[in-house]
């Protein structure tokens, strides 16, 4: 048997695996039942650490390795070159991490994850408290364990979400957007709208979530959909995405929370077949994916002309007597506001230098974990001139730290940056965006991304794509011109 060949059916045996435990994962989120959950986090991590053992043995590392230095691999693509080297890399980092630390930090995310959407459901952040701060320090022992001689450690997690970015980087960007982003959101005419109070049962929902993703390319065949306190998109398989979103929320925001998780399912069905075999992940970048989730949401879903071919027929579900007009003053509702995933998209910048900030400063040593709470406080107060008054509107409202993902956040910001590139490439290489929407050609828009971007999942990185797709380096410039087109006054 060729090498190539042993090396792919070792890993899926590792994604089968992973499979049962991502199953798990949705029936612990959506539908299993509370006192299930310590016998289920019990199996699914034993599960999980079988697949981490596999995943970090000498045996893939030799299988790698004989791969690698084959005549096979130079027949390879390049894209599947880079995931089989990212997979040695990954196996390489991870194999320092003690199996009976691995478990225990398993164990303590998902009792963590659980504490924290019970602090949400009753607004109590003491609930979660001690088991944040376990996970800050948890999860610097994580790192330090991967990465033994880093210099900086919060650059290391970075690295994990968006390989070769770091916090300098970062900060050139940020502060070099801040500059433009927080006069513009002083200088708001903020409108205020009549609140709409309309309840939806979860069926109802559904058939909004699925209307929409059918129109902008998501295959419901291969897809699930659930209800959980935040919105996101597990990959099972290639086959298989489910995407969750919050009965929560008002209707715009619904909207808006399942056109952005169709972005990342489009891109999750949308990978080759080439690559998905190699059963990786697509560890560091993450910010592309964001690029796609927030291109749907923002820059066609907050467009007048997205709505035009389907707003007849779709505000019946929606429930809403509304003008298109009008719709669309909702949607695009730009003012200072508590909550990251209800924010607009020019507001959101903000939200999301807030935390990137925060977690930077926590893991450099500037501030405690004990700290975080009031230091959000005081973050949302300077960026967005509001005062906190609640839990839910601070620091309980994003799952992430939960989950140990420290470092993340900086990765919805960047893709946004992307986007800004994107548009002017889709208007240049496509046709008008406006003219494509208004003719109710998304699909063609989808097509462009599918083909220039999905199908290559994270062969390269966000600064790799801004070169080969748009032609330029990645440029905070263009998202600035669509900002100050649409909200400058």
């Amino acid at each position: 048997m060729k090498t190539l060949e042993k090396l792919l059916n070792y890993l899926k045996e590792i994604e089968e695996k992973s499979y049962i435990v991502n199953l798990m994962h949705w029936e612990m989120d959506t539908v299993a039942p509370k006192k299930s959950f310590d016998y289920l986090i019990e199996v699914k991590n034993k599960i999980e650490m079988e697949a981490f053992k596999m995943s970090t043995s000498s045996e893939l590392k030799d299988l790698l390795k004989s791969v690698i230095d084959s005549e096979d691999f130079k027949d390879l693509t390049i894209e599947e070159q880079r995931y089989i080297n990212d997979l040695m890399e990954d196996l390489e980092r991870e194999a320092r991490v003690p199996e009976e630390f691995m478990q225990e930090y398993l164990t303590l995310s998902d009792k963590s994850n659980n504490a924290w959407a019970e602090a949400k459901e009753k607004n109590d952040y003491e609930i979660f408290k001690p088991y944040l701060e376990e996970m800050v320090e948890k999860t610097k022992m994580y790192y330090g364990y991967m990465y033994p001689e880093a210099l900086n450690l919060y650059d290391t997690m970075l690295d994990t979400y968006e390989k070769g970015m770091t916090s300098k980087e970062i900060d050139s960007l940020f502060e070099e957007l801040k500059k433009h982003v927080i006069p513009l959101v002083k200088n708001l005419k903020v409108k205020e709208l009549k609140k709409f109070n309309n309840n939806y049962n979860d069926s109802e929902l559904l058939d909004i979530a699925r209307y929409l993703l059918n129109y902008i390319g998501f295959d419901n065949n291969r897809g699930a959909l659930g209800i959980y306190p935040h919105g996101y998109t597990n990959k099972i398989n290639n086959d298989d995405v489910r995407i969750t979103f919050s009965q929560n929320k008002s209707i715009f925001d619904h909207v808006c929370t399942v056109i952005h998780e169709g972005g990342h399912g489009i891109f999750e069905q949308s990978v080759g077949d080439n690559l998905t075999k190699y059963a990786t992940y697509d560890v560091g970048k993450y910010a592309l994916h964001e690029s796609q989730s927030r291109f749907f949401e923002n820059i066609l879903g907050r467009n007048k002309n997205f709505w035009i071919p389907i707003y007849d027929e779709i505000k019946d579900l929606l429930k809403v007597d509304l003008s298109l007009d009008e719709f669309m003053e909702y949607l695009n509702d730009a003012k200072p506001s508590y909550k990251r995933t209800e924010a607009d998209e020019l507001t959101y910048c903000l939200h999301i230098i807030m935390r990137y900030e925060i977690e930077r400063d926590l893991f450099n040593g500037k501030i405690e974990a004990s700290d975080l709470a009031d230091v959000w406080n005081q973050k949302t107060k300077e960026y967005l001139g509001i005062e906190v008054n609640s839990d839910n509107d601070g620091i309980l409202q994003d799952v992430h730290w939960s989950q140990g993902s420290f470092g993340y956040f900086p990765s919805y910001l960047l893709g946004s940056i992307l986007d800004g590139m994107l548009l002017d490439t889709v208007n240049e290489k496509l046709d008008d965006v406006d003219t494509l929407l208004k003719e109710g050609r998304i699909k063609e828009i989808t097509s462009f991304l599918q083909n220039h971007i999905h199908k290559f999942g994270g062969a390269y990185n966000i600064e790799e794509v801004a070169q080969r797709v748009c032609g330029k380096e990645l440029s905070i410039e263009p998202l600035v011109r669509y900002f100050e087109s649409k909200y400058k006054n």
